[in-house]
């Protein structure tokens, strides 16, 4: 019996070992597949990043311009199409002639909308105008973008919440109505004198004076309605404008530009009792010089509220003072001092400048600032009275030259006249007004003080300098002023070297009237100024 061999498996053995058959292809579609969506994933990553939407960004940026004014970056924003339609000079015409027909005064924004689809971006936007409100409406922005660069579409509507296609903002205005007229304090016409012209100013494109200050209370209103192409959109009534009563009296006012004749100079007249000015004449508001001893009234003040100077103090006579070294002498190198009274009624650099050294640059600012100093007028064209600040004044000489008003104390004859006031009106100051309502009183020393200086004042004209000041019967408080335009210590006296000032009120005890007489390069106050000053306090008595 024969037996067969045996045959060879034709099964193959899997291999166990690391070598063989690879990865399945589903393995490998799998891997590619995660690949790919990394590699996308990147792509997009990096896409999105090079390639932001700005569109939103440059709506903001239109906008913002917008309330800027900025049309330029406006009219960069736009969209080619809005810039072949519209050339950058139209485009800015367009909103200017809006905005003056509405009389746009600001514009503002509110929370500007999300992108929407298509690039659509809502704002919200509020036109303040002066006439017809506030114009509120939503305006419809479309943006695009291409290479990055984001622009917005434009057209002429877009000037105006509320404007629609084909519309412009016009203003349609009544006849212009009557102009009030402004009056003196006896109710003649303010310009029917030329004194009182030079006042009331010129009306006119552009007015001057108290015309230029009140007109738009004088000129009154037309009636205006604000339309959109044919729709009326707003309206306002008409207004006749309304007169104005000053307190400038024509006669005195008259008086005391005769008073003054060809001489150089200015004269202010003040009611105490509630600031309102009376009279002006020649350089009264504009024309700024030292006041020279005349400030005297304000350190004499400062002094006793402050206690460094009293009624029984005692000063040595002499020709001057020595400050930081330097001689402040008194004026013709004459001897004076004794008692606060005869050293302010003799007019005492030897003894003021001491004084308000001894009280100090800050204290005595204030003390000029409560007078009026530093303060803007509300007079047409008044130049306001000034002090250098506190901390310009570096040394005891310069203190003590501003206390006896030189160094760079600056003054008008109104300015110095509300000083007199305000002594005259127990230490309580009304600032000047010549129309409308009536400043506030706020006090600049006590009532005690005021009497003090008053009294002082009274010295001066009864045996002082001021003494051609004096009107029989009637008694009146003054002060010199002779303020060095140059230096006057080592030349011949000249007028022509000082500017003459007199300060004063009457009747002292009761006081009804204040004046202030300034007159360049003429000399002493007490020979120049004061008898102009006694012809005005008669007249207006």
């Amino acid at each position: 019996m024969f037996l067969s061999p045996p045959r060879a498996s034709r099964r193959r053995r899997r291999s166990r070992g690391g070598g063989g058959q690879g990865p399945s292809l589903s393995v490998i579609v799998v891997v590619l597949v995660v690949a790919a969506a990394v590699i996308y994933g990147a792509y997009a990553l990096i896409s999105s990043q090079l390639h932001k939407d700005h569109r939103h960004e440059a709506v903001e940026k239109f906008t913002a311009a917008w309330v800027k004014n900025d049309y330029k970056t406006m009219y960069d924003l736009l969209d080619v199409s809005s810039r072949r339609l519209n050339p950058q000079i139209s485009f800015v015409a367009d909103y200017r002639r809006a905005n003056k027909a509405a009389g746009v005064e600001k514009i503002t924004l509110g929370t500007i909308g999300p992108l929407l689809s298509g690039g659509i971006v809502k704002v919200p936007v509020t036109v303040k105008t002066k006439d017809f409100g506030s114009l509120k409406g939503t305006l419809t922005f479309h943006a695009t973008q291409a290479n990055d660069i984001a622009r917005v579409a434009w057209t002429p509507e877009m000037v105006m919440p509320g404007l629609r296609k084909g519309e412009e903002v016009r203003r349609r205005s009544g006849a212009a109505p009557r102009r009030g007229v402004i009056y003196a304090a006896g109710g003649q016409l303010l310009n029917s004198d030329p004194l009182g012209a030079s006042i009331s100013g010129t009306a006119g494109n552009k007015p001057t004076g108290l015309e230029r200050i009140y007109d738009d209370r004088l000129g009154g209103r037309r009636s205006s309605s604000l339309k959109f192409g044919d729709r009326t959109i707003a309206k306002i009534d008409g207004r006749t404008g309304r007169s104005i009563h000053t307190t400038i009296k024509l006669a005195l006012t008259r008086t005391a530009q005769n008073a003054l004749g060809s001489k150089l100079g200015g004269i202010a007249v003040i009611k105490p009792s509630d600031g309102s000015v009376l009279a002006l004449a020649g350089l009264a508001v504009s024309a700024p010089q030292p006041p020279g001893s005349s400030f005297k009234i304000i350190t004499a003040a400062a002094a006793l509220q402050d206690g460094v100077a009293k009624l029984s103090s005692s000063y040595p006579v002499r020709q001057y003072a020595t400050l930081s070294g330097v001689k402040l002498r008194n004026a013709s190198d004459e001897e004076c001092g004794g008692s606060l009274t005869s050293s302010f009624a003799h007019s005492c650099n030897s003894v003021f400048g001491p004084i308000g050294a001894k009280l100090g640059a800050k204290k005595l600012v204030a003390a000029a600032e409560r007078f009026g100093f530093n303060e803007t007028p509300s007079l047409p064209a008044a130049k306001p009275n000034s002090i250098p600040k506190a901390a310009d004044l570096k040394d005891s000489l310069a203190v003590g030259a501003s206390a006896i008003g030189q160094n760079k104390d600056l003054a008008t004859p109104l300015g110095m006249a509300s000083v007199g006031a305000t002594i005259a009106n127990g230490g309580v100051r009304i600032k000047p007004w010549v129309t409308g309502s009536r400043p506030p009183r706020k006090r600049a020393v006590s009532a005690k003080v005021a009497a003090q200086v008053r009294d002082m004042m009274i010295a001066v004209v009864q045996g002082g300098t001021g003494a051609a000041a004096a009107i029989p019967g009637v008694t009146v408080a003054g002060k010199t002023g002779t303020a060095e335009l140059v230096s006057t210590a080592d030349i011949a006296q000249n007028a022509k070297n000082t500017t003459a000032w007199f300060v004063a009120f009457a009747p002292a005890n009761k006081p009804r009237v204040a004046v202030a007489v300034m007159l360049p390069g003429a000399g002493q106050g007490g020979a120049s100024a004061a008898p102009i000053a006694k012809r005005v306090l008669q007249a207006a008595l």
